[in-house]
This record gives structure tokens, sequence and C-alpha cells, in this order.
């Protein structure tokens, strides 16, 4: 999980990450375009990478020290299946560690 590199935390990377736990989801980066995903009123970087993990561990392993999951978005499930019926998401697994 180390290989995943957060940006500075001030939601102005270059693009939008998600972590994805089944059906839910939350934004690890991007939450400067949040309103423009969410309503589509603006533009917003694409593709939004997705990153499956297994468990809330696995997601509270990924976070930089001193943030919680708490502090994290939660996308609903609606939005998550709009990119990806607009083709504007990607799956991108982290490499395993090993």
């Amino acid at each position: 999980m180390r290989d995943y590199q957060p940006d500075d935390g001030q939601g102005g990377g270059d693009g939008i990450v998600l972590a994805r736990i089944g059906d839910a989801c939350w934004l690890l980066e991007g939450e400067a375009y949040l309103d423009a995903m969410l309503t589509t009123t603006d533009s917003y970087p694409t593709p939004v990478r997705c990153i499956p993990l297994a468990s809330m561990e696995a997601l509270g392993a990924l976070l930089p020290e001193g943030i919680e999951t708490g502090a994290l978005w939660a996308i609903h499930p609606a939005i998550v299946a709009r990119l990806e019926r607009d083709g504007q998401i990607v799956v991108t697994p982290l490499p395993d560690e090993g």
C-alpha cells in the first residue's frame, strides 16, 4: 500500500482519486473538484482513478499518518455508477506488496 502517494492534502492534486471497498467509495484526492464531479456543472479532470481495496483496514493503512477514514468524503454509489456509465473512471489497483 505504500506505493500510493497522496497529494499535499489541499485537494489541488493532478486529478481525482477514489478508494473503493465493495459498493462504498471515498475521495482520496481532488477535493477541489468534488462539487464539479458531483453536479457535472463544471469540468473536472478525467479519468477519475479508483483504487479497489479489500477492507477498511486496507483503507486506513493507505492514508497518511494523522488522517482517519472518518475524515474522508464518502461518494454516493449513484455518482460512481454515473462515472462508470460515462467511461470517466479507471480502476487502478495497487501493486502487490511482496
